[in-house]
């Protein structure tokens, strides 16, 4: 990107009584690596998204640094580090609880391309040096204003290059530059914007919205992985519900999930959006759901077709098994997913199969909630009970003997019966019985 000509404008800098910007609502790691980074002479900000949360009064879920230092230098200063990354290389700290990312201020606008576990010679001569830039190039190559915003560690001021602040306040959604322009550069900022809009409850710009309604297939462009991540992190947070609302109606959601764009034609009362709704309620309340539990929630109400066939006779269990593995297995290979997410999402939604049907035995249960993928497939039971009632009768003889199993008891399964048979003793045909008759049988014939 060249050069705007808004670096030439003066930043607009909050001393620290103008801001509620505050180092108690900022993790000790991470003023920890601030400090140490000040302290050797570098220049250290808390920068994105954590001071745009801290100044609305919100818990950042991380909070990243941004240096003058390079990488080479910043690893040097912590023995809990290692840099990460093939183009653009990132410092990550790590502490016992926490992750906390340092990266050089940059003036390339592109991603950087991470990949986890990428390790390289802290004292190698960098390729991407030329990439490296000034605070004020760092903020212009950021998506949107609201993360464009700095806290700088040496005098707790907020320091904003972009008019970040003032959208802050009028809670508007704006993208750094031309939107069609950062649009083209990277199509998943399209998804972004939604997300920021629906989490933080603001309304996108008005060229924004135009951009996205003539660019949304754009988004096919976009590396897979890259797309299903910001699906796992737009359904983290509680707030999935508003976002998935806003990614149908912006039609991105058509292009990146097409399984939960038909299950959203529905309307407002779709099965999708009060799973989506439940799931939210759960997190807020503080439970746990795993990313595949919520990932699977979106290809939920494709899977009920072949779990559930109204008015048909129940499919066997092969074409069952046939038909989901099809249903997650392309769903698997549009967004890049990986074979163990894939695997588990493929064996919950078998064994909610077996969740939807009464018990046959102890033996079954046993084996059904030693299954790997128990846990994934017992939380979407439980949403979509929550979700949709009529499947609650068909989840209680599991409640009952998933509840012994977990107590350390063995699981009381009634029997199924075929209906209209009666109740009774079965006894058991002894084996050989008929020739024993027969040899009795001659034999008194023999003695007459």
């Amino acid at each position: 990107m060249s050069e705007p000509a808004e670096l030439r404008r003066q930043p607009r800098v909050l001393a620290r009584a103008e801001h509620s910007v505050s180092r108690a609502s900022i993790s000790p790691n991470a003023i920890k690596v601030l400090y140490r980074l000040h302290r050797a002479g570098f220049l250290a900000c808390l920068v994105g998204g954590a001071v745009r949360d801290l100044l609305l009064g919100r818990k950042p879920k991380d909070f990243d640094i941004g240096t003058n230092a390079r990488p080479q230098q910043v690893r040097q200063l912590f023995r809990n580090a290692r840099v990460i990354g093939r183009r653009f290389r990132l410092v990550m700290v790590r502490f016992s609880d926490e992750v906390v990312e340092v990266a050089t201020f940059r003036r390339s606008p592109e991603p950087p391309e991470i990949e986890d576990g990428e390790t390289t010679d802290v004292l190698a001569a960098t390729p991407e040096a030329d990439e490296f830039g000034t605070p004020e190039e760092d903020a212009w190559r950021r998506d949107f204003t609201v993360n464009g915003l700095f806290y700088n560690i040496a005098d707790f001021s907020v320091i904003d290059h972009v008019g970040g602040l003032e959208d802050l306040r009028a809670g508007v959604i704006r993208t750094i530059g031309a939107p069609r322009l950062r649009f083209a550069e990277d199509p998943v900022r399209m998804m972004r914007a939604v997300e920021y809009g629906a989490r933080l409850g603001f309304r996108l710009e008005d060229d924004l919205s135009d951009a996205i309604a003539e660019m949304h297939g754009e988004i096919r462009r976009a590396a897979p992985a890259r797309i299903a991540y910001e699906l796992v992190e737009s359904l983290k947070g509680g707030q999935a519900l508003p976002i998935f609302r806003g990614l149908e109606g912006s039609n991105l959601l058509e292009h990146s999930v097409p399984e939960a764009h038909r299950a959203a034609s529905g309307g407002g009362d779709a099965l999708l959006w009060r799973l989506l709704g439940t799931a939210d309620e759960r997190v807020r309340g503080g439970e746990k759901l795993s990313e595949e539990t919520l990932l699977g929630l979106l290809f939920l109400p494709s899977v009920l077709d072949a779990l559930m066939r109204e008015g048909e006779k129940a499919p066997a269990p092969g074409e069952v098994e046939r038909d989901v593995r099809d249903r997650v297995d392309a769903a698997a290979l549009r967004l890049a997913l990986s074979n163990y997410r894939s695997h588990l999402l493929r064996s919950s939604f078998l064994l909610l199969s077996r969740l939807l049907s009464p018990p046959r035995s102890a033996k079954f249960v046993l084996r059904t909630v030693k299954h790997e993928a128990f846990p994934v497939a017992w939380q979407i039971a439980h949403l979509l009970g929550a979700a949709a009632p009529r499947y609650r009768p068909q989840l209680g003889p599991w409640e009952q003997a998933v509840a012994r199993v977990r107590a350390g008891l063995a699981p009381e399964v009634a029997p199924a019966r075929p209906e209209g048979e009666k109740r009774g003793k079965h006894r058991r045909r002894r084996r050989g019985g008929a020739r024993r008759r027969a040899g009795a049988a001659g034999a008194a014939g023999s003695a007459s």
